[in-house]
């Protein structure tokens, strides 16, 4: 897939702080770890890049319908999402939910095994969760240069680290309390990951030869619940993430050598931080509508999102990367989603619209000259980016309970669909090159679900499946020159730049299964 978005940087960036700055918003999606459920966290992206499912593992009762959330409840995943809607547990429940999750043309891929328990005991409620996580290389990775004849000594570079599986480990814990006079819900969670590997990283480094992660993420969350007669709730969630990554990045840099005319090489080896932070509110109404069967539902969300440090990545041909600084964004979203249940049938749909606005920008490491002969002095901003999105997500769900013979509960199927659309506006201002201009782009991304579920005694097993496509993952196009050959370019989400020749992104599918089973202890 040709990337829409290649010639918003390759018509007006010059210099490699506008390579970087102009799509630096995707690299915040990609390693932001979000929950299943999307709609406390507003996904930030410039460029379609494949994500895969690696923070989705937690239990869901509405995944193979899409994952309708707004007019529907969903009792496995509620209390993980907001920890206040654990008070609607009673006793204790052991839960699983192996998942597994790939990528086509051996990108990648992963496996989850999470084991937890949920428990509630007269006005207090909580659970805990452990994931130990394994993540599978990409295997079309090119980057590592390969004929060395040409070189006046072999070189020698560190194991690429990311050839390799890495483990993730992952701990959840979740405590709250009921005023049972009240009808009112109060309740905190946290989210340790503990990260060797975020999937997709590895690609960020054009040229490189080993990228070794390292780090943690944090996801705090308070949430409270109201309920009142007539099956009425209104909730509300504060959410806190925070980010701390380190990324050590070798390359192998080239030079000719004059006195033995021919190539030599030298290691470098680059210490890159990744620090985000990012404040959240959600709010959360539902209701049902006469005695029909339909419920609606309705939220409103805001995140506010600061980037003090992202890494350094460089473009082909770059030398040394200027310094710069990601500024800072506000992202909203509000949902309106409806559900009726007729006899054995369940039917939903949600809508959501999300406004966001980000200002990014690129600083200059020392004093530049512009194209008119003044200054920019060191610290000055170089490049200024002005992103105004108007996305929307649609998904729409189908559950059937079918009776089966000599079963006591009815075997449950579903299906979904989803679609994202993101589009967006960039007013790019260049203060080195003293220009201006803008650029429109748009694509979607289709989800398709399906699931299952069976009640035997007291276990419940699930089965789910999911498929995401209209997305793709960084191509390298190779050509020959002389005796060796040399990428055009290798790049990922938050660098879209084509020094040597045409960048594209080949389209992949993420396809995920998961298993669920759900015990009670007592």
């Amino acid at each position: 897939m040709t990337i829409r978005t290649l010639p918003l940087v390759r018509r007006s960036c010059a210099t490699s702080s506008c390579v970087a700055v102009a799509a630096a918003l995707t690299l915040v999606a990609l390693s932001r770890p979000p929950r299943t459920a999307a709609a406390q966290v507003v996904e930030i992206k410039t460029l379609p890049i494949a994500q895969g499912d690696q923070f989705a593992f937690f239990p869901s009762a509405n995944q193979g319908m899409a994952g309708l959330s707004i007019a529907l409840a969903d009792p496995l995943l509620d209390p993980f999402v907001n920890p206040a809607k654990g008070a609607r547990l009673g006793g204790a429940y052991f839960v699983g939910s192996p998942t597994f999750y790939s990528l086509t043309r051996d990108a990648g891929g992963g496996k989850t095994l999470p084991i937890g328990g949920l428990l509630s005991s007269g006005s207090t409620f909580g659970g805990a969760l452990f994931a130990l996580q394994e993540l599978s290389p990409n295997r079309t990775d090119n980057q590592v240069f390969a004929p060395p004849v040409l070189f006046s000594e072999r070189p020698s570079f560190p194991q690429p680290e990311q050839l390799s599986s890495k483990e993730n480990h992952y701990a959840f814990g979740m405590l709250g309390r009921r005023f049972a006079d009240s009808r009112v819900s109060i309740a905190g969670s946290m989210l340790w990951s503990g990260l060797r590997r975020i999937d997709g990283v590895d690609q960020l480094y054009a040229g490189s030869q080993s990228v070794r992660q390292a780090g943690s993420a944090l996801d705090a969350r308070l949430g409270l619940l109201k309920e009142w007669e007539g099956n009425r709730s209104l909730e509300a969630m504060v959410l806190h993430e925070h980010l701390d990554m380190t990324h050590d990045v070798a390359f192998l840099d080239r030079f000719w050598d004059p006195n033995t005319r021919l190539f030599s090489s030298r290691p470098r080896l680059e210490h890159n931080l990744d620090r985000s932070k990012m404040w959240g509110l959600h709010l959360a109404y539902q209701q049902p509508l006469a005695d029909a069967g339909w419920r609606v539902g309705t939220i409103l969300t805001g995140n506010l999102l600061s980037h003090p440090k992202l890494p350094n990545y460089e473009v082909e041909d770059v030398v040394q990367p200027i310094p710069w600084d990601p500024g800072h964004s506000a992202a909203y979203n509000l949902g309106l989603g409806v559900a009726r249940t007729y006899g054995a049938t369940t039917f939903g749909m949600d809508a959501i619209y999300e406004p966001i606005r980000s200002h990014t920008w690129g600083e200059a490491p020392a004093p530049i000259t512009t194209a008119s002969g003044g200054t920019i002095p060191a610290g000055g901003k170089t490049t200024e980016n002005q992103f105004r999105f108007s996305n929307g997500i649609v998904r729409t769900g189908l559950t059937q309970d079918l009776q089966l013979e000599g079963v006591e509960n009815p075997l449950r199927l579903q299906l979904g669909l989803s679609a994202h659309v993101i589009h967006y506006w960039l007013d790019q201002v260049d203060h080195e090159q003293e220009s201006r201009r803008q650029q429109e782009e748009r694509w979607t991304e289709w989800t398709r679900t399906w699931g299952m579920s069976l009640r035997i005694s007291t276990v419940e097993m699930r089965y789910l499946g999911r498929s995401t496509s209209g997305t793709g993952r960084p191509g390298v196009r190779r050509e020959t020159r002389g005796f060796f050959a040399t990428p055009d370019v290798l790049t990922a989400s938050n660098i879209v730049a084509a020094p040597s020749g045409p960048l594209t992104l080949t389209d992949v599918r993420v396809t995920t299964h998961q298993i669920s089973l759900s015990v009670p202890i007592r």
